[in-house]
């Protein structure tokens, strides 16, 4: 009996100790993202279309040589931002040798960028390519996520369903995850 209480004590002890990696951790950040601040290293480019990334009408899907930057957003009518570390607020500025190409029409804002919870520091990029199923959100960590969505127990936290890539239609191991900060 005594080591079936022991047993017990132990497990409960270890849930405890499990029980902070889903804990919740309040109310997402959301960000509207200005680039008019970023700073980064100036190249000339070109963009030919709106972001696939983002639907905002100041995104664009734009090219430095062989490279494709998406989401980049509006400076000016000669320059767009391309942000890569959104927390450093760092990238690259494209410096136009064309005009801006049509911009994507008025839109509900949706995420191009979260950062999952759990003190991984997984962050989550849009993806602008094929996508895993339902899972248009690739991360570090060999992760894609779900389009985040708010839940009924906690309407102002967005959570995300996320596991990793089984084939090119098909997620293995997914789960609830707390999304901590998101921009749009």
């Amino acid at each position: 009996m005594k080591r079936f209480i022991s047993a017990v004590i132990v497990f409960a002890l270890a849930s405890l100790i499990a029980a902070p990696v889903s804990a919740y951790p309040g109310p997402t950040k959301v960000v509207s993202y200005a680039a008019s601040g970023m700073k980064g290293k100036a190249v000339k480019g070109s963009c030919w279309t709106s972001s696939i990334a983002s639907t905002r009408s100041d995104a664009f899907r734009c090219m430095i040589g062989n490279s494709i930057m998406d989401p980049c957003f509006k400076l000016s009518a000669k320059a767009v931002a391309c942000p890569q570390n959104v927390v450093a607020n760092t990238g690259v500025i494209i410096n136009l040798m064309k005009p801006l190409p049509q911009a994507n029409p008025k839109s509900a804002a949706k995420p191009w960028r979260f950062q999952v919870a759990g003190g991984s520091g997984i962050m989550c990029n849009a993806g602008t390519g094929t996508v895993v199923g339902n899972y248009p959100y690739y991360c570090s960590g060999n992760l894609v996520c779900s389009v985040p969505a708010t839940n009924a127990k906690w309407p102002t936290t967005f959570m995300a369903q996320c596991g990793t890539p089984s084939g090119p239609m098909s997620v293995k191991g997914a789960r609830a995850m707390f999304v901590t900060t998101l921009w749009q």
